[in-house]
């Protein structure tokens, strides 16, 4: 339990982090090439664990093909992070994604999607998604408040 706590915090600020740096690069590169980089850069990444530590590519052949939809889910995550990046700001997009994260990941609890176990939705599963949705909204508003501060007193300088 405890490594998978670590290991959720890290991917966190991995994805923060990756998704402040593919924006930037998009600015170079453009979307698309940035997405391709990120992709090759990763494969050679994936690949040295993988000789290093070993892995059952010939479990490919029992793989359903529904699974093989990751690769294609995860060009669309690094487009949409670094897109909404640029669009929103890193806060705001990084929170509209948590909170979507959250609730494609109750859906797939709740039917027990891609062999996951199912679960039944809580009262408590509810009230956080709302305490989370209603924290981001209050967020937002607390972050443009800050701003025009900021510029009226820069302009008032």
């Amino acid at each position: 339990m405890i490594f998978g706590i670590i290991c959720s915090a890290v991917a966190g600020a991995f994805i923060s982090v990756q998704a402040a740096v593919n924006a930037k690069m998009n600015i170079n590169l453009g979307a698309w090439a940035t997405t391709v980089l990120v992709f090759i850069v990763g494969l050679v990444g994936s690949i040295i664990p993988l000789l290093l530590f070993g892995g059952n590519l010939a479990g490919l052949r029992d793989l359903s093909p529904i699974y093989w939809l990751g690769g294609l889910l995860g060009v669309g995550v690094v487009y949409c992070v670094m897109r909404s990046i640029q669009l929103l700001g890193p806060t705001l997009s990084v929170s509209l994604i948590l909170v979507s994260q959250l609730i494609w990941a109750l859906v797939v609890d709740l039917y027990g999607a891609f062999g996951m176990p199912q679960i039944t939705l809580s009262a408590g599963q509810i009230v956080g998604l709302t305490i989370l949705l209603v924290g981001v909204i209050l967020f937002k508003q607390s972050q443009t408040v800050a701003i025009a501060k900021q510029a009226v007193n820069e302009a008032t300088s």
